[in-house]
């Protein structure tokens, strides 16, 4: 299944929409802003859930990096900053997360010559109270691990790590800290549209190498459901989920915090959602499981088959090759070279048997000579050797036919034998 940090969905800050660049920078960064176009100052230090913070390709501060933006902007619905908000996820470690974000943002810098501002924001907790009291003691070493420790804690968050990654509009030289042209690329509808599917493909790429160096199996997938569904990665007929940022999700748990107080079983269209397409992906994936198990017993029986017909084919050689030897040595040496010939004996039998197995389509089968110097049929027992001659070890063993001995027949009889030790005492050991 995909990974739930799945998302990373790209924003475009607007003057027609109301929006400042100094505004949001301030929000995010959880700290106070003034904008100089406007005037106006942003306070938001008393907010917590900031856990790190960086800036790309820009020598002074958040704050006047932005300001530069807006005033490199003359029009009224001027587009001053773009901004990816992609979800992290909470089995990477926050140094892990930093690297991450930080590398992707040189990689933005290197692709279209901007600035970028990034922050990684901590998940939400559940209860606020717990939140300002953890964040407050994170002055100390031990209060901020154990905010930390605190935020991989389901029952007290939602893990929902996740960054924001604010760059412009224009290229920005970063000697002369000046704005010059806008990246127009990011603007087509053609090429913009490319741009984005780049842009989500090197995050995507960047993620799953991060999880793949913290040994997790897990990886993200940006693709559309339609999109992996028509490529075969996903099954048909998965609804996509509509985000819900921070105030609609504790719009929906107030709700159902009421509801089940008043007795109701509490269930929002989103967990609904969710659970069909958990029960498509389980349905898809087991479905995915028996094809591959089909797949693999008929490769074996395609295997099995192709394996048969070349033994049979190498019968037919051997035989041919025995039955055209224009004399008894050729004809030895192609019996000794054959290997279907199932059991190998001895003497003069073995090479006419040879001849009559080469020389017909079915021929007997060569066993071994017995004890008494007579071939033992198929359907009789294979002679058994009940004691041990200097002679018999110069006998063939036929490995399909010979039974070992048993323990009340051995082929070597045990008897004590006196040791001494090293004090000259005898004891009786079993030899």
């Amino acid at each position: 299944m995909i990974h739930p940090a799945s998302h990373c969905p790209l924003l475009v800050l607007s003057r027609s929409d109301g929006r400042s660049a100094v505004a949001a920078a301030a929000y995010v960064a959880r700290t106070r802003m003034n904008d100089q176009r406007t005037g106006l100052s942003y306070n938001y230090r008393s907010t917590p859930g900031l856990l790190a913070e960086g800036l790309i390709n820009w020598k002074g501060s958040a704050e006047a990096l932005w300001n530069a933006a807006e005033q490199s902007e003359k029009r009224m619905n001027s587009r001053v900053a773009r901004e990816l908000r992609p979800a992290l996820p909470a089995e990477l470690p926050l140094n892990e997360q930093r690297r991450l974000v930080h590398g992707f943002s040189c990689w933005l810098k290197d692709e279209f010559g901007v600035a970028v501002h990034w922050v990684i924001h901590a998940p939400n907790f559940h209860d606020k109270a717990l939140n300002r009291r953890l964040s407050r003691d994170r002055k100390c070493e031990d209060g901020e691990r154990k905010y930390l420790a605190a935020l991989n804690d389901p029952n007290l968050t939602n893990l929902n790590y996740h960054a924001h990654i604010r760059f412009t509009t224009r290229r920005v030289d970063f000697q002369s800290a000046t704005f010059r042209e806008k990246t127009r690329e990011l603007d087509g509808k053609k090429t913009g549209a490319q741009c984005v599917v780049k842009i989500r493909g090197e995050w995507q790429r960047r993620t799953n190498a991060a999880l793949a160096r913290v040994g997790s199996e897990a990886r993200i997938d940006l693709r559309s459901y339609k999109t992996m569904a028509a490529e075969g990665d996903a099954p048909h007929g998965l609804q996509a989920q509509q985000h819900a940022g921070p105030k609609q999700t504790a719009r929906n748990r107030a709700r159902q915090d009421r509801e089940e107080a008043d007795g109701f079983a509490a269930v929002s269209p989103r967990d609904t959602v969710q659970k069909a397409n958990e029960e498509k992906w389980i349905c898809w994936l087991e479905i995915r499981r028996l094809e591959r198990e089909k797949m693999r017993v008929a490769t074996a029986l395609q295997i099995a088959e192709k394996r048969e017909l070349d033994r049979k084919n190498r019968v037919l050689k051997e035989k041919k090759r025995i039955a055209e030897a224009k004399n008894a040595e050729e004809q030895r040496a192609a019996i000794d070279a054959a290997t279907s010939i199932d059991q190998i004996g001895a003497g003069d039998d073995m090479l006419a048997a040879a001849l009559t197995w080469a020389r017909s389509g079915t021929g007997p089968t060569i066993y071994p000579n017995d004890a008494d110097g007579q071939s033992h049929k198929p359907d009789q027992p294979a002679p058994r050797f009940t004691k041990v001659d200097e002679q018999n070890f110069d006998e063939p063993i036929d490995p399909e036919t010979f039974s070992l001995p048993s323990v009340d027949d051995p082929f070597i009889k045990r008897r004590r034998i006196r040791r001494h030790n090293s004090r000259g005492r005898g004891q009786r050991v079993r030899g």
